[in-house]
C-alpha cells in the first residue's frame, strides 16, 4: 500500500510539474507578445516620455509581468530586485514612463531565457510554494474565525513539510531528524541565522504542542505567528 501511495504521489508530481511548466511557458509567451504590441504603441517622440493612452492595459501588463517574475525567481535574485525597482520607480507615481515599459519587456525576455535553461527557481519549489500557500490560506481563515485547533494543526503540517523541503534543497538529509535538529543543521550551513533559528524554534514549539493536543500551552496569537512565520520561510527559502 505504501509503495502504491508513493507511486501515486510521484505520478501526481510529474503531472503537476509538467502542467506548471507548460502554464509558466505559456504565460511568458503571452506577456512577451502583449509587451511587444505595447512597446510598438509607445510614443516615438523622445520628448513624449509618458504613456497617454490605454493606461489601464499598460498597468495590467506591468502587474502581470511582475507577478510572473516573482513566481519564478527568489527575492535575492537580480530579476526580482530589478522588477521591484522598476515597479516602484518614483516616476510611476505620476504616470507610466515609456522607459519602464521597454525595460520591463527586456527583463521579461531575459527571464524567459534563463527559465528555459533551468537557471531560475526550480519548478518543484514553485509547486511546493503554491501548494503550501493554499494550505496556509485555509489556516489563516480558521485563525480569523478564532478556531485555534484547526488553524494550528494545518499550519503545523505546512511548517514541517516546508522545513523538510528547505533542508533537502540545501543538501541536508531529513531522515530521522527532528524539526529542531533540522533547524540546527540549517544554522550550521549558514542558511538560517541564529536569530532566524530562534524564531523558527518558536514556531516549532507551537507545532509540537498542537500535534500533542496540548491546547492550553499556546494561544491564537501564537498560531498567527506560526502561520505568518511559515509563509516567510516559504517566500525566502523555497
Amino acid at each position: 500500500m505504501k509503495q502504491q501511495a508513493s507511486r501515486k504521489n510521484f505520478h501526481w508530481l510529474l503531472i503537476n510539474k509538467k502542467n506548471m511548466q507548460d502554464k509558466i511557458c505559456e504565460r511568458f509567451n503571452e506577456l512577451l507578445k502583449e509587451g511587444s504590441d505595447l512597446v510598438q504603441k509607445l510614443p516615438k517622440d523622445p520628448y513624449k516620455l509618458w504613456v497617454k493612452e490605454e493606461i489601464p492595459r499598460y498597468q495590467s501588463w506591468l502587474s502581470s509581468v511582475s507577478n510572473l517574475i516573482r513566481v519564478v525567481t527568489k527575492e535575492d535574485s537580480y530579476f526580482f530586485e530589478e522588477c521591484t525597482r522598476l515597479i516602484t520607480h518614483e516616476h510611476m507615481n505620476t504616470g507610466i514612463p515609456s522607459q519602464i515599459i521597454q525595460k520591463m519587456q527586456g527583463l521579461l525576455s531575459s527571464a524567459k531565457e534563463e527559465w528555459s535553461k533551468g537557471l531560475l527557481r526550480k519548478i518543484e519549489y514553485v509547486i511546493s510554494a503554491a501548494t503550501f500557500d493554499d494550505f496556509l490560506d485555509h489556516a489563516a481563515e480558521y485563525h480569523k474565525g478564532n478556531k485555534k485547533t484547526e488553524a494550528s494543526v494545518l499550519a503545523s503540517a505546512v511548517l514541517e513539510d516546508t522545513m523538510k523541503k528547505v533542508a533537502l534543497k540545501n543538501g541536508i538529509k531529513t531522515d530521522k531528524l527532528s524539526l529542531e535538529n533540522l533547524i540546527e543543521e540549517l544554522v550550521k550551513k549558514d542558511i538560517f541565522t541564529l536569530v532566524k533559528s530562534k524564531r523558527v524554534k518558536g514556531y516549532a514549539a507551537v507545532r509540537n504542542h498542537a500535534l500533542h493536543a496540548e491546547w492550553d500551552k499556546f494561544d491564537i496569537k501564537d498560531v498567527g505567528e506560526l502561520i505568518n512565520g511559515t509563509r516567510e520561510i516559504i517566500e525566502e527559502f523555497l
